[in-house]
């Protein structure tokens, strides 16, 4: 069954998704990007049973708060790493999708010892500048997606992150989504530079997917997971 709980990140109580399983494989943890919220990833959840898997809202979306200010990329990171925390999770597999993929990467920085695998879903490894452009295209192509306070917060508070020089950090595995259509974030040549700072990691490719990797075949993208997180119950890994 998945339940919706709470984790409280200094005075932000964030929502978040659990199917609290009892297996003990890897728990997996989907990262949703700037718009979107737990509840997207509900299907993902359950596609996972037995293996343990969660999804957050982010501050400003979903159910959880909307605090007047306080949306750097430091305290989406803090998010993350506030809902590992109180769903006690030792060790997690992080998948981050769109600019959640910026915040998986930032807490594996922060986090070594508790996240054991990255699957990074179709975006570089930097957190953009959002521009007002940005967020009057949002408002108004996407309407009621992202509360207007939280998306004015992150325009306002957003610099540019450059995470691609800290990736030689990270000694996890890391598998790199990307879609082949032109709606993906994420190009040939900007996959490749993953391997190029982290020898590590492995760019799989769905041609006929764009932004939202799981469609049309969401059977290969949650496959794709689940051997990823597979890999990381094996012993030493």
């Amino acid at each position: 069954m998945i339940s919706g709980y709470w984790a409280h990140n200094h005075g932000v109580h964030l929502h978040y998704l659990d199917s609290r399983t009892e297996d003990s494989s890897t728990p997996v943890v989907f990262v949703p990007g700037l718009r979107g919220q737990a509840d997207d990833f509900r299907p993902m959840i359950a596609a996972l049973a037995p293996r343990r898997a969660l999804a957050l809202s982010l501050r400003g979306r979903g159910q959880s708060d909307t605090p007047d200010v306080g949306y750097t990329f430091a305290h989406h990171v803090s998010d993350v790493a506030a809902v590992i925390a109180q769903a006690r999770l030792s060790r997690c597999c992080l998948v981050g999708h769109s600019v959640g993929v910026a915040y998986a990467i930032g807490c594996a920085l922060e986090r070594p010892e508790q996240v054991a695998g990255l699957v990074l879903a179709g975006y570089p490894a930097a957190y953009p500048r959002m521009t007002a452009d940005w967020a009057l295209h949002v408002l108004e192509t996407h309407p009621g997606e992202m509360r207007t306070k939280a998306l004015l917060g992150v325009q306002q508070e957003s610099e540019l992150v450059d995470l691609w020089p800290r990736l030689a950090e990270l000694a996890c595995p890391i598998l790199v989504l990307r879609g082949g259509r032109g709606s993906s974030r994420l190009d040939a040549e900007t996959a490749q530079r993953y391997t190029l700072h982290a020898p590590q990691a492995q760019v799989m490719v769905f041609e006929d997917a764009g932004h939202r990797l799981w469609n049309p075949n969401f059977e290969r993208f949650i496959g794709a997971v689940r051997a990823f997180a597979e890999r990381l119950d094996e012993p030493g890994s």
